[in-house]
């Protein structure tokens, strides 16, 4: 069975529109920030944690070190890609990046596509068409 696995980026979004989809997809959510703050004070780290249970994770393995400019440096691949297959549940990459292209998450994900993993990116399927 190939191992689902969605990005999402938060940027415009609220937290309880990703616990819906979250919950929609009987997904966990691994937070990809090096760091798990926000300028918003909703998608913090611990925030998230309290709403989603012990469907949030953060997973700094995942994190960009270079998240304030720079090439993407990923913190410990081998170690992200271990956490994902190790997951019950598909797993929702999670950032602040608006910008797919230009998101950590997306490199991640073109890395997975090569080991056979399927994924997508969120606003690409339908239901995030009723959810936002």
């Amino acid at each position: 069975m190939t191992k689902k696995v969605y990005t999402f980026g938060y940027s415009g979004k609220k937290p309880e529109q990703l616990e819906r989809i979250a919950s929609e997809l009987d997904a966990v959510v691994f937070d990809v920030r090096y760091s798990p703050r926000s300028r918003n004070p909703l998608w913090n780290g611990k925030k998230l944690a309290a709403l989603l249970g012990d469907r949030y994770r953060h997973v700094r393995a995942l994190g960009n070190r270079n998240y304030r400019g720079g090439p993407v440096e990923i913190e410990d691949l081998a170690a992200g890609i271990q956490a994902i297959r190790s997951s019950k549940r598909p797993v929702i990459l999670m950032c602040v990046c608006s910008d797919v292209e230009r998101c950590h998450r997306t490199f991640i994900g073109e890395h997975l596509r090569t080991l056979g993993f399927e994924v997508r990116e969120l606003s690409d399927l339908p239901v995030q068409l009723e959810l936002f």
